[in-house]
């Protein structure tokens, strides 16, 4: 684990803090691997939440999210996570530096339990398959700026804005992918002929019978012929990198990076309430055990009920997912716990049993 702002011991401390939970989340039964833990300046969290990676290219909605953020930080000390960790092949994970070391402590614990979420949960499985997605910011950081000192900053931005104001508009199903324009049209052409031939065949009193449905088929062939693309598609940006005419080369290139981007941090959208419902649920279990064995000190108990409160704490105005996602896990354990799941109980009918 890397340092910033702390001594020597506590380093040492944390670091072997760190392996307890490690040993305690295998012992339960958690899905782990190598973890790299940055003990980071509040202002360097700010930017990994506005540039969502570690690395990445350079926008001005990333500088005003970066700006919001650090302004609501100085002035109230709220608005950042205690933890920004990324679904890297090596999960990679933020602590901020000035947080308490008990509170530090709970962030870890939080880590494993989203790790093994990201081990374990098909859509995040997904959002790794998009290649080392950490590599490709920082590629794109530099591609990007290529790009600029060639055609210019405001032709990168402009083209930027407009792949921002679409990135997400994705299929919802992550795992869908968009036929082949040319395979969706000669599939749906096919099958408007098989209708038509089925229309046209039969007697001429038949035939008249169906001339509206007959005319509706030679319409639809006629502008599948042309049409593009032939139905409606989810994946905006995939059709205007493979298709829109007026595109160079290098406009391609960046919005190909940029929708890779937005592929890879779909499954975080989909499926949060759940990540940090399990991450909320195992922290909790896994910063008992350290206090029953006394890795951390009365004084460090009160500190993170403190912060623990805070966090889980409902919201009238909002969804808290906090709060919201570790009751839901809690509901599900109590009911396989009293065995409230199966034929037999959803079939009985006596309220007693």
């Amino acid at each position: 684990m890397g340092a910033v702002m702390m001594t020597q011991t506590e380093h040492a401390r944390m670091s072997a803090i760190e392996r307890r939970i490690k040993e305690i989340a295998i012992e339960e039964g958690l899905l782990t691997t190598s973890i790299i833990f940055e003990v980071v300046p509040a202002r360097r969290m700010i930017e990994a939440m506005a540039y969502h990676f570690p690395t990445n290219f350079s926008h001005w909605t990333f500088g005003r999210d970066y700006d919001r953020l650090r302004t609501i930080y100085e002035r109230t000390g709220a608005g950042i996570p205690y933890e920004v960790v990324w679904n890297f092949d090596t999960p990679r994970a933020f602590l901020v530096a000035n947080n308490p070391f008990a509170l530090n402590v709970l962030t870890i614990a939080h880590v494993y339990g989203h790790v093994d979420h990201f081990l374990r949960n098909s859509y995040f499985k997904h959002g790794r398959s998009f290649g080392d997605i950490a590599e490709e910011a920082r590629f794109a950081a530099d591609k990007f700026l290529e790009y600029e000192s060639i055609y210019g900053h405001d032709d990168v931005e402009h083209l930027l804005d407009s792949a921002i104001s679409i990135q997400w508009q994705q299929h919802p199903d992550p795992f869908y992918e968009e036929p082949d324009e040319k395979h969706a049209r000669t599939y749906l052409m096919r099958t408007e002929m098989e209708k038509l031939a089925s229309l046209q065949k039969g007697s001429a009193d038949a035939r008249r019978a169906e001339e509206g449905k007959i005319r509706a088929c030679e319409v639809r062939l006629k502008e599948l012929r042309h049409k593009t693309p032939p139905e409606p598609v989810y994946d905006i940006q995939k059709y205007i990198i493979e298709n829109a005419p007026r595109l160079e080369e290098w406009e391609r290139d960046v919005l190909r990076l940029f929708r890779n981007q937005s592929r890879a941090l779909a499954p975080n959208r989909r499926i949060h309430l759940l990540a940090e419902g399990w991450a909320v649920h195992w922290h909790k279990h896994i910063m008992r055990r350290l206090f029953q064995e006394g890795m951390l000190t009365a004084e460090e108990h009160g500190v993170y009920n403190t912060f623990h409160s805070r966090v889980t704490q409902a919201s009238r105005g909002d969804l808290n997912v906090y709060h919201v996602g570790p009751e839901l896990f809690e509901y599900v354990k109590m009911r396989w716990d009293k065995g409230q799941f199966g034929r037999d109980y959803d079939e009985c009918t006596n309220p007693a049993q």
